[in-house]
C-alpha cells in the first residue's frame, strides 16, 4: 500500500516539475517551446509549421534591385522562426473568414494573393487576428510578424550555415519557364537548406521594411535592422511565376494598398515589438489595374475621377483667371508613368535619364514620343485593347482634367498643394531633394493620386495659350486652343520652389513637341474616344 502511495506521489511530483518546465518555456500553456527546430500551430484545424533560424552575425548580399545591382551588408540577427511555406488560402480563410476575390486560384494549398500590405498589417488585419487566436500557443514574449528584409534574405541564403544558390533554379522555384503563367500549390518544389519552400518564385513576398534604394541602405545594419521611414512604399522579395531564373532573385517595392495575383507573404515568429502605426492615406473609390509584360510584373492603376461642373482659378505671375466648365467622368493614372511601364510598351528606355530604375518616373521623353502614330499611347492602346472599357482609350490629360484631379475632384478639401497644405508631405521639391524620386513615396491627394505636386512637370494635351486668352467659359471637356506651337505642362518638379507648386499655379514651362529633359514626365487619362 505504501509503495503505491510513493509511486503516486512521485508521479504527482514529476507532473508538477513537467508543468513548471513547460510554463517557464511557454507560460501561455501551449505546446510550442522556443528552441525546438520546428513549431507547429493550429488555427481551426488548419496547421502550419515555423522553422527555426539560428541568428548571429551576417555578411551577405542583398537581392538584385531592378537595375541588377546588389549591396553587401552586415549586421546581427536574433534567433527567429520563419514560415515553412507561404501563407495559404486555407490559413488566410481560417483567420480572416473569407478568401480574397480575383485570385487565379483560391484553393486551400495555393498561396493567398490579392491581399495588400495593409490587409496584413492593419489593426484588425491578418497578423493582429492571428496573434490573438494563437495567444495560447505562442512561446512567451513572441509574436507573428512579417519578416524584415534582413531576416528574409538570411533565411533564403541558408541562415548561419549559408548555402549556395541552386544549380538549377527550376528545381526549387516556379518561374516563367515552368509555371505556365500562374501560381502553384505551396511546397511542390525542392526546399532550401533550412527546409523552406518557394522562397524564390511562385509568389513574390511582402516584407516589413520600407523600401530604400541600395544606395540608401546602410551597409552596417546593427542588430535586427528594419528600414522604417514613414513612406507608403514597402519591400517585396523573391520574384514570382513570371520571373526568369535570373531576375527571380529580386528586391522591389510596392505601394501598401496594391493587390496582385503574383504577391503573397510568409510569417516570422520573433520577439514582440512595439507595433508600427500604419499611415492610412486616401484611397481610390474605383480603379482599373492594367498588367503588362516586363522584367518585373508591370502594372499601373487608373483612378476614376467623377466628372461634373468645375470652377477653378489659374494663377501666373500675379495674374489670375477664373474658368468654369464641365468634365465627363474619366480615369487618371495613380502615378506618373514609370520607366518599367515605358519599357514594357516601347522595348527600350530613353537615353540620358538620371536613373533607369523601373519604379522611377520616365523622363527624357517628348510630347511627340508619347502621342505620334506608333508612339507610346498608340502602342499601349493596341496592347491592352481587349481590357479597355468600351469606347475608351488612353490619352494625355487635358489641362482641365489635370487640374480638376489634382484639386481632388468632387472630394476636394481646397488644399494649396495636391493633397495637403504641407508641401513636404505631398511633394518632392527644391527644399527636400535635388532629383526626381520614385513614384508614390509622398502622400496622395484626396482621390488617392500621387505626385501631382512636384517630382516632375507633367505634359498635358492642350496647346498653350496665355492666361488672358483662355476662355472663361470652357464648356464641356475643353481641350485647349485648336492651334499653337507649344504644349501645357502642369504640377511643378523636384527643382521647383514653393511659389511654383500650388495646384492653381499655371506652370512657367511650356514644351515644344520635341522637348525632353530630366524634370519632365507625364501621366495618362482614360477617356471616351472623341
Amino acid at each position: 500500500m505504501k509503495r503505491i502511495h510513493l509511486i503516486e506521489m512521485l508521479a504527482v511530483m514529476l507532473g508538477l516539475m513537467s508543468s513548471c518546465t513547460d510554463n517557464n518555456d511557454n507560460p501561455s500553456g501551449g505546446e510550442n517551446r522556443w528552441g525546438d527546430k520546428t513549431l507547429t500551430f493550429n488555427v481551426d484545424n488548419v496547421s502550419f509549421n515555423m522553422i527555426q533560424v539560428e541568428g548571429g552575425s551576417y555578411q551577405m548580399n542583398t537581392l538584385n534591385d531592378d537595375s541588377g545591382a546588389k549591396l553587401n551588408i552586415s549586421g546581427t540577427l536574433s534567433d527567429y522562426y520563419i514560415g515553412q511555406t507561404e501563407v495559404t488560402n486555407q490559413l488566410w480563410a481560417s483567420v480572416m473568414g473569407y478568401r480574397p476575390e480575383l485570385q487565379f486560384h483560391d484553393a486551400d494549398e495555393y498561396p493567398v494573393t490579392q491581399i495588400s500590405y495593409y490587409d496584413i498589417m492593419k489593426a484588425d488585419g491578418f497578423l493582429a487576428k492571428l496573434n490573438a487566436l494563437l495567444k495560447d500557443q505562442l512561446p512567451a514574449g513572441k509574436k507573428f510578424r512579417l519578416p524584415s528584409e534582413a531576416q528574409w534574405t538570411y533565411a533564403l541564403q541558408g541562415g548561419k550555415a549559408k548555402s549556395n544558390p541552386p544549380a538549377n533554379v527550376g528545381d526549387v522555384a516556379w518561374i516563367s519557364t515552368n509555371a505556365g503563367g500562374e501560381v502553384h500549390p505551396v511546397a511542390q518544389k525542392e526546399p532550401n537548406s533550412l527546409g523552406l519552400y518557394d522562397m524564390i518564385g511562385n509568389a513574390v513576398e511582402y516584407i516589413r521594411d520600407n523600401y530604400l534604394d541600395n544606395d540608401d541602405l546602410p551597409t552596417n545594419q546593427g542588430r535586427d535592422f528594419v528600414a522604417l521611414n514613414n513612406t507608403l512604399i514597402r519591400v517585396i522579395c523573391g520574384g514570382s511565376y513570371f520571373n526568369n531564373e535570373t531576375n527571380v532573385f529580386l528586391r522591389d517595392w510596392i505601394m501598401m494598398f496594391d493587390r496582385y495575383n503574383s504577391i503573397g507573404f510568409r510569417l516570422v515568429l520573433a520577439d514582440a515589438v512595439e507595433e508600427e502605426t500604419i499611415p492610412v492615406p486616401p484611397t481610390a473609390d474605383e480603379l482599373f489595374y492594367f498588367y503588362l509584360p516586363g522584367f518585373i510584373e508591370q502594372a499601373f492603376n487608373m483612378i476614376k475621377v467623377e466628372g461634373g461642373d468645375y470652377s477653378m482659378v489659374y494663377e501666373r505671375d500675379g495674374q489670375q483667371k477664373a474658368v468654369t466648365g464641365t468634365l465627363s467622368d474619366y480615369y487618371i493614372s495613380q502615378t506618373e508613368v514609370e520607366n518599367g511601364v515605358w519599357y514594357a510598351i516601347m522595348g527600350e528606355l530613353p537615353t540620358g535619364q538620371i536613373t533607369n530604375k523601373y519604379r522611377y518616373p520616365v523622363t527624357m521623353v517628348s510630347y511627340e514620343d508619347i502621342t505620334k502614330p506608333g508612339g507610346f499611347i498608340d502602342k499601349l492602346n493596341e496592347l491592352v485593347k481587349d481590357d479597355l472599357p468600351e469606347g475608351m482609350a488612353f490619352q494625355l490629360p487635358t489641362e482641365a482634367q489635370w487640374h480638376y484631379a489634382a484639386l481632388g475632384g468632387q472630394k476636394s478639401n481646397g488644399y494649396v498643394y495636391a493633397g495637403s497644405d504641407n508641401l513636404d508631405k505631398v511633394a518632392w521639391n527644391a527644399a527636400n531633394t535635388n532629383k526626381a524620386n520614385g513614384v508614390a513615396m509622398r502622400w496622395p491627394n484626396e482621390l488617392g493620386i500621387y505626385d501631382m505636386t512636384g517630382n516632375l512637370n507633367e505634359i498635358c494635351r492642350d496647346r498653350y495659350a496665355p492666361l488672358a486668352d483662355l476662355p472663361a467659359e470652357q464648356g464641356t471637356d475643353y481641350a485647349g486652343p485648336a492651334t499653337g506651337e507649344t504644349f501645357v505642362c502642369s504640377g511643378g518638379a523636384f527643382d521647383s520652389d514653393a511659389l511654383q507648386l500650388p495646384v492653381n499655379y499655371r506652370a512657367i514651362e511650356v514644351v515644344a513637341p520635341n522637348h525632353k529633359c530630366n524634370s519632365l514626365g507625364f501621366r495618362l487619362v482614360l477617356t471616351k474616344n472623341k
